[in-house]
């Protein structure tokens, strides 16, 4: 089990440090749009996972792997839609597509995965899509 993380949230505005693997996943699961938007954790400088919004229960999950090159995924429900939605993110609104805001409850058990594993692994519901920064 993985319990070395770094964690940043928008709730408590400071990093913390050596955060256990279960602790990121509470934070995560208690987005909710207003006062806590945000979750970053890193494992090293290997990954870091991003959770972000929480307003209508969904949110944008992002994945970054800096090993054996940097590459970035966001999580998607893998259908293909021009439909945009808005999440709040640290104050501000952002617009995505439908398909990148995903319902927290599907989100939670996912990243407790990959909290745990350290490792995207492929979700069978949903489907993470490699994105150009």
């Amino acid at each position: 089990m993985l319990n070395d993380w770094r964690m940043y949230t928008d709730a408590s505005g400071t990093e913390q440090k050596h955060v256990a693997w279960h602790e990121v996943l509470r934070e995560i699961a208690q987005l909710d749009g207003v006062t806590r938007t945000l979750v970053h954790a890193a494992y090293g400088d290997h990954v870091d996972l991003v959770v972000a919004g929480g307003n209508k229960g969904r949110v944008l999950v992002q994945w970054k792997e800096h090993e054996p090159g940097e590459r970035h995924f966001v999580l998607t429900t893998g259908e293909p839609s021009a439909v945009m939605a808005s999440l709040v993110i640290e104050g501000s609104e952002g617009v995505f597509p439908l398909s990148w805001c995903i319902p927290l409850e599907k989100a939670v058990p996912l990243c407790g995965d990959v909290l745990r594993t350290c490792d995207k692994g492929e979700p069978a519901e949903l489907q993470w899509l490699p994105v150009d920064m």
